[in-house]
């Protein structure tokens, strides 16, 4: 069994290292952040704006205040590290999973040809990972633009389209060929495609609107070709009064286009209640900003037509939208009909796909959706499927996790390997215990600015503004560091207890050695500085990794141990040496607490001048108790000091509110006295 994950990256279809990039991002290393955005997900960009983000869902974080903003903080570390410049990308980049590295052969790489029909965010996956194990792929699509519904359908003032096209950029530079314009069935058979390479993927995604019986009139249209019209810039046929009939994040779409190419007043029915419409929160409530109305828990009876003009729709209340079993099953009041005013109703009642280019293929697909095993293959040999017209319905995050699945399955197969389904065997970390929320510090989630409901409502322009000022780094510090805690080295334990004494959240167990929970520890490593034996490690603060840093020290330089929360300081990421003499090492601890006497020695030894210990504001330590005692504690480090003839004055503590104010101790700080 492998090693539990952090639940934000086990919830996560690709697995993304969310913990890793905001940890980056805390540290003010961009580059880093956006290499680890990009280790499994070729859609960063697109998702950077538009992810459903499951991964805040399991944010352990929302159980003390509010989940982190791991979405905005993925496009701005992604911006941020545009600005610093063009990103090196080796071939291991957009890899699939590190957990599904095991079904891939060692094998030469082959020279097989794959196609792709569809450039969706499914079919680009598997191309991209098939380019990079050495298969020549070319990859089909009717439309001229690769990209899928996030090129055609979805709008704009959510998805820029400079997000879609930079990373299919970067798919095209690893060296996947493009045939669009070109639909298969008409413009190339797929039995075409099947003597010209030696394997097909399929990822034509769901490109038709569903529709209802008795619904054929022209000012009724369909959700996908008005949203394409809209994006294009071509006539809707949207009237002034419209009725958008359907619940989910499609139909908000759809409305709220609506109110930017001018309708005057629109409405969106379905037959859910409010608390049960599939559309996300987020969007309903954007939508209710911008003025659209909801008119929840009705079911549609008929169009009312008074002479060839759409006037309005009759409905009826719901009673119940799932049974017993919590199938679908629509229960109606017969007696409890109404009408909706309107002049065009535009159905978003859900999305299929057009197969009709199979036919005679011998590839079944009941009820318009392709029949796959756990491998992503079709009953036919040689042809894969993945993405939603496999999956079904679902955010483009999951159709990324089906392209890699299907790369994987096309990989074995074209290696006579044999069928094997990938299948995750990582474990999440568990719940966050009460005792441990109860004691964690406080601090409101930062939110990216919007445009002005007011202002965006009448624009495309995308209405997400970014993060101002500190905010960013402000956010990702507030991630708890799952599963970076203390483990203890039992060989080495004298069950002293030290370690329950000290931990802040009660995090240790003592039996006849001690133990840390994974689930309550928040790798604050304030045990590991206080154990006597050094039985404790910590994998978010390797000793060894601060020894060799502290080994890199340059002759007469300054080290300065400090909170990573460096923003408590009112200092930027990125800023903190900026504000320190030239030659300076930084070496950022969770808290200041974390601090072994025996690493000041170390840097005093190998040749620095001095040490500064930089301690949070009262109050502002991400960690319970802050720095409580630490001076106390370093004061006795300075005692050792002069006993073994170093000095007490070559260390200071610092405890600044500002930049300024360190600013204005470092300078104050004589290295071979105490202070100026």
């Amino acid at each position: 069994m492998t090693s539990a994950l952090p639940p934000c990256n086990h919830r996560c279809p690709v697995h993304t290292d969310a913990r890793g990039y905001l940890e980056a991002i805390t540290r003010g290393d961009y580059v880093r952040a956006a290499v680890l955005i990009k280790a499994s997900n070729p859609f960063a960009s697109v998702c950077s704006w538009v992810c459903s983000h499951p991964c805040e869902e399991a944010c352990r974080r929302g159980t003390v205040d509010q989940p982190l903003g791991i979405r905005a903080l993925k496009r701005f570390a992604l911006e941020q590290a545009a600005k610093i410049g063009p990103m090196e990308h080796g071939p291991a980049a957009c890899r699939y999973p590190e957990q599904w590295r095991s079904y891939a052969s060692d094998a030469p790489l082959a020279k097989g040809r794959v196609a792709v029909v569809g450039a969706g965010p499914a079919g680009l996956t598997a191309a991209l990972d098939l380019v990079r194990w050495g298969y020549r792929v070319k990859v089909f699509d009717r439309h001229a633009e690769p990209g899928g519904h996030l090129q055609v359908s979805l709008p704009v003032y959510r998805l820029p389209r400079e997000a879609v096209r930079q990373d299919i950029m970067e798919i095209k530079a690893a060296g996947v060929e493009f045939c669009c314009g070109t639909e298969v069935g008409k413009d190339i058979a797929l039995a075409q495609l099947r003597r010209d390479y030696e394997a097909v993927v399929i990822a034509v995604g769901l490109s038709l609107s569903r529709t209802l019986p008795g619904f054929e009139y022209p000012q009724v249209l369909l959700a996908l070709p008005f949203l394409q019209n809209a994006n294009a810039g071509r006539p809707t046929g949207a009237g002034n009064r419209v009725l958008v009939l359907g619940g989910g994040d499609v139909a908000m779409d759809v409305a709220r286009t609506a109110i930017r190419i001018g309708a005057a007043e629109v409405t969106v029915t379905c037959l859910e209640r409010r608390w049960e419409m599939p559309a996300h929160a987020w969007e309903i409530e954007e939508a209710l900003a911008e003025g659209v109305s909801i008119a929840p828990g009705f079911g549609p009876v008929r169009v009312i037509v008074e002479d060839n003009s759409v006037t309005g729709l009759e409905v009826k209340e719901v009673k119940a939208v799932f049974d017993a079993f919590g199938c679908f099953n629509p229960v109606y009041y017969e007696d409890r009909r109404t009408t909706l005013a309107c002049d065009t109703i535009i159905l978003a009642i859900g999305q299929q796909a057009d197969l009709s280019f199979l036919e005679g293929s011998g590839i079944p697909f009941p009820g318009g959706r392709l029949t796959v095993d756990q491998t992503s293959a079709t009953p036919v040999a040689g042809i894969f499927a993945c993405g939603e017209v496999a999956q079904g319905p679902g955010p483009a995050i999951a159709a990324i996790a089906g392209g890699h699945r299907a790369a994987v399955a096309v990989d074995r197969y074209l290696r006579g390997l044999g069928p094997v389904p990938v299948i995750d065997l990582h474990e999440s970390i568990g719940e966050l215990p009460p005792a441990v929320r109860d004691r964690l510090p406080v601090y409101p989630r930062r939110e990216p600015q919007l445009m002005e409901a007011r202002v965006r409502k009448k624009s495309f322009a995308s209405l997400e503004l970014g993060y101002a000022g500190d905010d960013a780094p402000a956010e990702a510090e507030r991630c708890l560091r799952c599963g970076l805690g203390a483990e203890v080295r039992a060989e080495k334990c004298a069950a002293c207890l030290t370690c329950l004494r000290v931990c802040p959240y009660g995090a240790p167990i003592m039996n006849w050695r001690a133990s840390i929970s994974e689930e309550a520890c928040q790798a604050c490593g304030i045990c590991a500085a206080a154990c006597p034996a050094g039985a404790i490690t910590v994998r978010g603060l390797r000793d060894v990794d601060v020894r060799k840093a502290i080994r890199r020290v340059k002759e007469k330089s300054l080290v300065v141990f400090v909170c990573q929360r460096t923003v408590c300081y009112g200092i930027l990421p990125g800023e903190l040496e900026q504000t320190l003499p030239g030659g300076a090492a930084v070496i950022k601890l969770p808290t200041v607490k974390a601090l072994q006497v025996g690493w000041i020695l170390e840097a005093l030894e190998a040749g620095a001048a001095g040490v500064l210990v930089v301690t949070c504001p009262p109050g502002n330590c991400r960690h319970l108790g802050g720095a409580s005692n630490l001076e106390e504690e370093l004061n006795r480090a300075g005692q050792l000091l002069d006993v073994v003839g170093v000095g007490a004055r070559r260390l200071l503590i610092s405890s600044p509110a500002s930049g300024e104010d360190l600013h204005k101790d470092v300078n104050g700080f004589d290295l071979f006295g105490r202070q100026g």
